[in-house]
Order: C-alpha cells, then sequence, then structure tokens
C-alpha cells in the first residue's frame, strides 16, 4: 500500500513536471516565433543614436519605391588592432538596422580575411570597406569615411560616421547626376567657400553629404573672353545671400532672364542692407526695420522664435518640433494684390505679438512695441514662391523662389546654432530645384538646448534671481532661531 501510494506521488510530481517543461518550452517558441515574426526594437538612449535618422529612413523608401534591389557589402576591421571590435560592432549594426528598415536592402558582413573569394569579387583590397550597389551603379566607402578620429591625449576616441556616409551614397545611387547650386559672389555676399563665421561653408559640406555641389558664381568674372556672361546651364539653383552692395542692372537681368527658363532662387537679406531690385519683380517688399517678439531665444533679444506655416519646406521641422535660429531678421513681405501668376506662401514668422522695430522708447535697455512708430504681427521673416507659367516672369517651365530675412542663418556662426538651421537650409534647397520626394529632417538634432522666453518670464526670473535667495537665508536663520528658543 505505502509503495502505491509513493509511486502515486512520484507520478503526481513528474507528471507535473514534465507538464510546467513542456509549458515553459512551449511559451518559449511561440515567443520566439512571435518576436521573429513581429520585431519591435526599443532605442532607450538619450539621443537616439541607435535609431536610423528621418532622413537616412527617408532615402530608404525612395529606394523601396523603385522596386530594385540594392545590396550593401560590409567587410571587417584589421584583427589585432584596438579598435577593432568597435568598428566591426558600429558597422554590422547599422548594415543590420539597414536591412530591417528596408524592403529592397539586402545587407551582409564578410570576415575580410577569411573570405577572400568576396572581397577579390569585389575589388575590395582595404579593411573596413562598404560597397553598395544597386543595378550597374556602385559607391565605395572607405575606412577613413567611416570612421574618424577625435579628441587629444585621454580624450582620444573614433567616431562612428558610417550612417551619414552610407546616407550620401544612397543619395548618389537615387540620381545619376549630381545638381549644382551656385551661390552669387562679387558683391559682397557670403561665399561658399568661407570657413570664416559669415561663410557658407557648412552650408557647402551640408549639401555635399545631399549629392549637391554649391559653387560660387561671379557672373563679372566667370566667362570666357569675347563671351557675354550668363549663368551656367548646369545651374539647379542659385542663391543670393547677403550682398552688400546694390547687383549691377546686367546681372540682374541675367538672372532674370535664366529663372524664366525654368530656374530657382533664394534671396538673402539683412535688416535695412541691400535688397536686390529683382525681388520687387516678384512683388516682394522688404520694409525698414528688425524683427522682434514678446518670445525670443534667452538671452538674445534680438532672436524671435520663428512660428513655422505649413509648407513641403518646414513640415518635418514643424513635425519634429525643431526650432530654426534667425539672428536679427528683416521683414519680409508679399505685395497686395498680388504679382498676377505668383503665389506667395509663409515659411517663418513671429505670433501675434511680434512686431516690427523701428526704434523709439525701450524698457531695461529692450525694445519695446510701439504702435505708432512700429509694424504690427505676425511678422513674416521666410517666404516661398511658386511663379506659374501665367507669369510675365517665365516663359514656359514655371520656376521658385525662396526669400530669407535673415541671411545669417545659413552662415556658419548661426547654422549649428538652431537645431533645425540645417534642415530648414538643405529642405530648401530641396525644394526649389524640384526634390520634393526628399523633404525631411537632415542629421541628428543638436544637443544644444535654448530656453525660449517672454519678457514676463524673464522678468519672472529677475525677481526670483533677486528675492528668493535672500528669503531661503532668512528661513533659514528663522529655523535655527527657533530650534534653540525651543530648547
Amino acid at each position: 500500500m505505502a509503495m502505491n501510494r509513493a509511486m502515486q506521488r512520484r507520478l503526481a510530481f513528474g507528471s507535473n513536471a514534465t507538464l510546467v517543461t513542456v509549458l515553459v518550452v512551449a511559451t518559449l517558441v511561440v515567443g520566439w516565433l512571435f518576436a521573429d515574426t513581429y520585431r519591435v526594437r526599443l532605442d532607450l538612449s538619450s539621443d537616439q543614436g541607435s535609431t536610423l535618422l528621418p532622413d537616412t529612413r527617408n532615402k530608404l523608401r525612395l529606394l523601396d519605391s523603385d522596386g530594385e534591389a540594392v545590396t550593401i557589402t560590409g567587410f571587417t576591421a584589421q584583427r589585432g588592432k584596438d579598435d577593432s571590435r568597435y568598428k566591426d560592432q558600429a558597422l554590422s549594426d547599422l548594415l543590420e538596422e539597414l536591412d530591417y528598415n528596408s524592403a529592397s536592402v539586402t545587407t551582409r558582413f564578410v570576415d575580410f580575411d577569411k573570405d577572400r573569394l568576396t572581397a577579390e569579387s569585389l575589388g575590395v583590397t582595404e579593411y573596413s570597406t562598404v560597397v553598395i550597389q544597386r543595378g550597374q551603379r556602385r559607391v565605395d566607402l572607405s575606412d577613413r569615411e567611416l570612421f574618424r578620429r577625435a579628441g587629444k591625449g585621454a580624450d582620444k576616441h573614433i567616431e562612428f560616421l558610417g550612417e551619414a556616409a552610407l546616407s550620401r551614397g544612397f543619395s548618389q545611387l537615387a540620381s545619376d547626376t549630381r545638381k549644382t547650386v551656385y551661390a552669387l559672389v562679387g558683391h559682397g555676399e557670403m561665399s561658399p567657400d568661407s570657413q570664416d563665421p559669415g561663410g557658407l561653408a557648412d552650408l557647402a559640406a551640408g549639401l555635399d553629404q545631399e549629392h549637391y555641389q554649391l559653387k560660387a558664381l561671379d557672373l563679372a568674372r566667370d566667362h570666357e573672353a569675347g563671351e557675354a556672361p550668363r549663368v551656367p546651364p548646369d545651374a539647379a539653383a542659385v542663391l543670393v545671400v547677403r550682398p552688400t552692395v546694390a547687383i549691377p542692372a546686367l546681372e540682374e537681368d541675367l538672372l532674370l532672364a535664366w529663372f524664366s527658363t525654368g530656374g530657382a532662387l533664394l534671396v538673402a537679406v539683412e535688416p535695412d542692407g541691400e535688397v536686390p531690385d529683382l525681388l520687387g519683380r516678384f512683388g516682394v517688399v522688404v520694409p525698414s526695420g528688425y524683427v522682434l517678439d514678446e518670445k525670443l531665444l534667452y538671452p538674445y533679444p534680438d532672436r524671435p522664435i520663428p512660428r513655422y506655416r505649413s509648407h513641403a519646406i518646414t513640415q518635418d521641422l514643424l513635425t519634429d518640433d525643431l526650432i530654426t535660429v534667425v539672428s536679427r531678421a528683416a521683414p519680409v513681405q508679399a505685395s497686395v494684390p498680388a504679382i498676377p501668376g505668383v503665389r506667395s506662401s509663409t515659411l517663418l514668422e513671429t505670433g501675434r505679438n511680434g512686431w516690427i522695430e523701428r526704434g523709439g522708447a525701450s524698457e531695461n535697455g529692450q525694445a519695446i512695441h510701439q504702435a505708432d512708430i512700429d509694424g504690427p504681427g505676425p511678422v513674416a521673416m521666410a517666404l516661398a514662391l511658386d511663379v506659374s507659367s501665367d507669369s510675365s516672369l517665365v516663359k514656359k517651365k514655371a520656376g521658385r523662389v525662396v526669400v530669407l530675412g535673415d541671411a545669417d542663418l545659413l552662415s556658419n556662426a548661426v547654422m549649428a546654432e538652431g537645431p533645425g538651421n540645417q534642415s530648414f537650409a538643405i529642405n530648401a534647397v530641396r525644394w526649389l530645384v524640384g526634390d520634393d520626394a526628399r523633404m525631411s529632417v537632415v542629421g541628428r538634432p543638436s544637443k544644444v538646448r535654448r530656453l525660449a522666453l517672454t519678457d514676463e518670464d524673464r522678468t519672472w526670473i529677475q525677481w526670483l534671481s533677486i528675492g528668493l535667495s535672500p528669503s531661503l537665508v532668512g528661513l533659514a536663520a528663522l529655523g535655527v532661531w527657533l530650534n534653540r528658543r525651543g530648547r
């Protein structure tokens, strides 16, 4: 009897254990199948550094829309090097993420030392090389394009530039030709070759990443002897950024003649600065004064925070709430009534409490709005113009124009100040040249944080800083006195 009971207990325990084991294994199998079918990835890093950039995902969607297969082959770093493990991990993780986010992209990570046949078949002779292939087109990325040494001494480290490099490669694969954008020079304009704070070298570098070329154009000098000056036939757009002296009428006529054939112009001015006469042909007026708003970037009193209006150029910036920083901007207005065939859209403007500052009284050293002197808000700081074939300004093909009241937002000094400046500038060029499908936020948002304050907010902070510390000291003293008295 005792034997039967013991056997029954063993069978019961054994059955229970077997059943639990089967259920656990079945749960794991079902969970694995579910996870493999419906993959979910979470990036918990503070700067979302392990997530593909919106611009990269947008380029992958463009590649997917064509349906043509893209193959990316990455090769390992040289073994035995101190940085080989980091390089291999960074590159393999990126390739896996690209494969996961695209239906047309197939990736593979090859051991350069063990699989020499693959390397030889692709003509690869260096470690940490990436080859991107799409049909007959091919882009090769070397180690120095994927990785960069930064810092000095103990802070020396390697930065991974792989996503930016591959994103540039996708731009090259998406287009057989590299569009050229010219920046007019010869009248004190900002130069694309200048690394100075007032230059456009950073804009040129950003456009280069997007497979555009920014070159200087001097209409007075850049032509062969005996030939009439002209805008080069390969120009996709011309930028006129802050001329400091008047542009000769002949050169403006050349720009307008080229525009009439389907060109695109960006004109950026400064408050009370030189305004090209050609803006009047498009019905754009630049009133005197500069733009202010109650909401501004602390501690700069002349940096109002622009509000985005819905447009292809600004839509992604509006969605991601990325601020475009302006520095002492001029107001820009479309004439009323509008020029026939010219449709104006506001890109950047102040809130209702913005105004055009024209001097007068101030308060605590800050300009204040005076209705009898200043212009009312909201005030536009950037416009986009669609010029249709119904306009006398074009012959057959429609044209596009962007007008900025602040040239500084394109400069090397201010470009990095605003999280949205580079995206705004590059999207403006994309729109001008007709690459509307490529609109997106460019690069990873800046880690720089700016505090937006109204005058009322600043007053509160001032009083708190003056009164809070003495009050806390007084309360602490009172507490000590009451404590000693209680003894």
